[in-house]
């Protein structure tokens, strides 16, 4: 279930509005909305960001909420500390990463070290 005219409709605006709005022909959006033709995914894209939704849900993959893509923007930037991680990580031979993420996850069981 494509959700695309749904979506239209509850902006309130006409499919001609619309398809000015994103630079595609009206009938081609009507084809999409009416499911006689795939839009491809550089579409879907546009869509989903013009509309502030996933792929997923415009595809009607979500049946429970919206999933905003600006939710998943909330998740904070990396730290200096965790951005030198990061970096010496990808600098270790397969080994050191092990070690690394075994030390890690020693850490991550909380022990009661002090």
């Amino acid at each position: 279930m494509f959700r695309l005219k749904e979506l239209r409709l509850e902006a309130g605006l006409k499919r001609s509005e619309l398809s000015e709005i994103l630079g595609i022909h009206q009938n081609t959006l009507a084809n999409y909305e009416n499911e006689t033709r795939q839009a491809p995914y550089e579409l879907l894209i546009l869509f989903s960001d013009y509309f502030d939704v996933s792929i997923d849900y415009l595809l009607g993959r979500d049946g429970q909420n919206m999933f905003k893509a600006k939710e998943t923007k909330s998740i904070s930037p990396l730290s200096v500390k965790e951005k030198e991680l990061v970096e010496v990580f990808r600098q270790c031979h397969d080994k050191g990463k092990s070690r690394i993420l075994e030390y890690a996850r020693m850490w991550q069981q909380k022990p009661d070290w002090n």
